[in-house]
């Protein structure tokens, strides 16, 4: 006597249940990241008559803020200047470009911008970047 054998289904995966989890994953990672923007530190950078145009900073490039109140923020995160040196050597440690982009407000202390500009060539860095603006009656 010959049996016959169930039809054997081809096994589906669904995937809308992790579609579900991964999008709750980034809504949830959207909402509790702060974001930290040169905008939002209100800075007012100084001006010069030969400041280039500013162009997008590369992936690697590490940037350094200095507020009008001498605070200096590295990497969006407030850092004391007894710390930066060390903080900025771990940073390009990995990078092969070592670059510094250092966004100094105008009414910034100057003995503060150039601490922070020697602790840059300290920590090894090979390119350091000072961003400035066009004064108003300059741009076009």
């Amino acid at each position: 006597m010959r049996f016959s054998r169930p039809r054997s289904r081809t096994p589906r995966i669904d995937i809308s249940p992790l579609i579900d989890v991964v999008f709750q994953l980034l809504l949830f990672y959207a909402v509790t990241t702060q974001f930290v923007t040169p905008e939002r530190l209100k800075l007012q950078l100084p001006e010069a008559k030969t400041a280039e145009t500013a162009r997008t900073p590369s992936a690697q490039e590490t940037e350094i803020l200095v507020t009008s109140s001498g605070a200096i923020y590295l990497g969006g995160q407030e850092v004391s200047e007894d710390r930066l040196e060390g903080e900025l050597r771990g940073l390009l440690k990995g990078q092969t470009d070592r670059s510094v982009t250092i966004r100094g407000d105008k009414g910034a202390p100057y003995g503060i911008v150039m601490r922070v500009l020697d602790a840059a060539r300290l920590a090894g860095a090979q390119h350091i970047n000072l961003v400035a603006s066009k004064p108003q009656h300059e741009r076009r």
